[in-house]
């Protein structure tokens, strides 16, 4: 009967958490607005190693319930590789061979093969080139196809020139391997164009509509402050990645003094000097001589969802996200602002001051126990920061911004470097923070629905003995009552015969 009814409705049902298998509300919008045909080809070989089949059939289905919301706009063709003029289109479109462990007749070959796909729209086309995940196949797509369908490229602005990380790995200079924002800069591309702006040019920020602002290291002038103000002005959207504190290799430290503290502050937050830590955290791998161990980091806080704003987007699917070393937000108000804390560490988090040891064995300092904000969203008609220094301001010099703009702030740069990315969603996190500032909220539903990542409840002392207790000792003192019990019961019984 169920099948019967299936066959002659349209619906789907997904019991997992957070829709893993269903496609997104998010997603049917943006099938149901196409309005001329997108062409979406799977070049997928036939042999696959075991782990990779079932990615190929979740890319079947995830495509073919898009299809179904297109009213027909959507086309999807799986294409077979190893036929020649199928591999040369593949090749031409940038879709690289890989190399595959496959089993075959008792033997390990390695073998290349295909594992891409091309979304084609007009003469538009953006590609996949490797798809070797479940996790972000929905995510990709759609973000493909609403880029090639967009008659706008939104453009987000690097800010460079103040000893920034770069935007390509430097693998060839030792000790900078992973001090990148490489991968954040190829999720970006999927969706946007990423410009690196310097601002010694007034002009550096036209067309862009976000500017990130991440580890810069050396002092801004006052210029360069103008420039960001008028742009914040002109209804440009600001995300700041700032570190109070430089941390080395050697876990030495540096105060970094980037001459911002007082425009952030005019705007209505400030960042603090401290570094924040936590008894939700990360582990850390440090090396003693020869030895390499792990332990429990406090300066390596880990957020997680109770402590994030259910309300906004950016985090409100998130579960949780690793921050190394980062400082506290203190929010300063005003007058047209509104200042909406996005992440908050626990009740049990300390602050550490200057100076500071890093050092993993000396962390556990009780006092002073409470709950600080790590990011927060300001959304408001600012005032300019430059409106009393008349010396400065030149022509088209706006006092308060055109629009209501957006200001993301968070008191760290590390947490969405290359080597922290690992930590799933870091990246999703950030990529969350420039969707929202820069294009829409519908891509971060999609992104955040398979970003999830469940913790743990944290317990006290005496709640992790009481688990203890259970674990061990409970669950055989029931089995000695269960046999003793069936034991009395059945003496009783040999006693009434």
């Amino acid at each position: 009967m169920a099948n019967f009814i299936a066959a002659r409705h349209f619906f789907r049902v997904d019991l997992t958490l957070n829709q893993l298998y269903a496609v997104s509300d998010a997603s049917k919008t943006i099938m149901k607005d196409l309005d001329d045909i997108v062409t979406v080809k799977v070049f997928f070989s036939e042999k696959l190693p075991p782990n990779l089949f079932s990615i190929r059939q979740y890319i079947g289905d995830v495509l073919d319930e898009l299809s179904s919301y297109s009213k027909g706009n959507l086309v999807v063709q799986f294409l077979n590789p190893e036929l020649p003029e199928v591999r040369d289109e593949a090749l031409s479109l940038g879709i690289p061979q890989v190399q595959m462990n496959i089993v075959e007749k008792d033997k390990l070959e390695v073998k290349n093969g295909f594992l891409g796909a091309s979304v084609v729209y007009g003469d538009r086309a953006e590609i996949l080139p490797v798809v070797q995940s479940m996790l972000n196949v929905e995510y990709d797509l759609v973000a493909a196809i609403k880029k090639v369908t967009s008659e706008e490229v939104r453009v987000v602005g690097f800010l460079t020139g103040h000893g920034e990380p770069p935007l390509k790995e430097l693998v060839e200079v030792v000790g900078q391997h992973g001090e990148s924002y490489s991968l954040l800069k190829q999720a970006l591309e999927r969706n946007y164009e990423v410009r690196a702006i310097d601002l010694t040019s007034k002009k550096a920020l036209a067309g862009v509509h976000t500017l990130m602002i991440a580890g810069p290291k050396t002092p801004f002038s006052d210029d360069e402050k103008y420039v960001i103000d008028q742009f914040l002005m002109e209804g440009g959207h600001i995300a700041a990645f700032l570190d109070s504190t430089q941390v080395k290799e050697s876990l030495e430290t540096e105060i970094l003094d980037l001459n911002l503290d007082d425009l952030l502050e005019h705007y209505g937050v400030l960042i603090g000097k401290e570094f924040v830590l936590d008894h939700s955290n990360e582990n850390a791998s440090f090396n003693q001589g020869f030895m390499n161990f792990v332990v429990p980091y406090p300066y390596w806080v880990k957020a997680v969802r109770p402590y994030f704003e259910p309300t906004n987007p950016i985090v409100s699917k998130l579960e949780a996200i690793v921050l190394p070393w980062i400082s506290p937000l203190y929010i300063i108000e005003k007058e047209g602002v509104d200042a909406l804390e996005l992440i908050y560490t626990t009740k049990s988090a300390w602050l550490s001051k200057e100076p500071f040891n890093l050092d993993p064995s000396l962390t556990q300092n009780l006092s002073e126990k409470s709950q600080y904000p790590l990011s927060v969203l300001l959304k408001g008609r600012f005032a300019s920061f430059f409106s009393d220094d008349r010396a400065i301001q030149e022509d088209g010099y706006l006092s308060e911004s055109k629009t209501p703009g957006y200001i993301f702030v968070i008191g760290n740069s590390r947490f969405v470097m290359d080597r922290f990315t690992k930590y799933s969603q870091n990246l999703s996190f950030a990529m969350n923070a420039i969707d929202f500032l820069t294009l829409d909220e519908s891509l971060i539903s999609i992104r955040s629905k398979t970003a999830y990542n469940l913790s743990l409840k944290e317990l006290s002392i005496n709640g992790r003995q009481l688990v203890k207790f259970i674990g061990v000792l409970l669950m055989p003192i029931l089995v000695v009552v269960f046999g003793m019990t069936r034991l009395l019961i059945d003496r009783k019984k040999k006693t009434l015969l």
